[in-house]
């Protein structure tokens, strides 16, 4: 019986570490990339304003358009909801919310350079969740996420 309290002591105690860690974390993180593409910005603009032809280039399972702005359902069943604020060919910014508790802005800024345009990414994603901060920092790395977006979206807008 000793035994079966200390483990259950022993296992409380670790949980509130985690969420002590977890209350520790920040809850926004940021990730930045930028990359040059060989074309025009309002050509970058079009594709990534064409998100119903997304699931072509990205690893998604559908987008559909709302009243407000569109959701992407990723290839893992979470319900992503983006409200455009800007959509021009110089900036482009986002806001999501995610179903799995987490929420953000998406920014962009395009740049016309000698041979083609410049564009900079922001991602700021919120998680409020103490246990989610951690999964997160485990499972997702939001400068990993932006680079391997624009490196898509590079091969996608040069084969037009």
């Amino acid at each position: 019986m000793r035994i079966l309290i200390w483990s259950l002591v022993a296992v409380a105690l670790v949980v509130v570490l985690i969420l002590i860690v977890g209350w520790l974390l920040p809850a926004t993180r940021e990730g930045r990339a930028e990359k040059t593409i060989a074309a025009p910005p309002d050509l970058v603009l079009a594709v990534i304003a064409d998100v119903e032809t997304q699931p072509e280039w990205r690893d998604l399972g559908t987008v559909a358009r709302t009243e407000t702005g569109w959701f992407e359902m990723t290839s893992r069943g979470e319900r992503i909801d983006f409200v455009a604020d800007d959509m021009s060919a110089d900036r482009i910014s986002l806001r999501f919310t995610s179903d799995a508790g987490y929420s953000g802005e998406w920014q962009a800024l395009l740049e016309p350079v000698s041979g083609g345009t410049r564009i900079a990414v922001v991602e700021r994603v919120t998680v409020p969740s103490p246990l989610g901060r951690i999964m997160a920092r485990l499972l997702f790395d939001p400068t990993e996420f932006a680079t391997t977006y624009l490196a898509k979206l590079k091969a996608r807008v040069e084969e037009q």
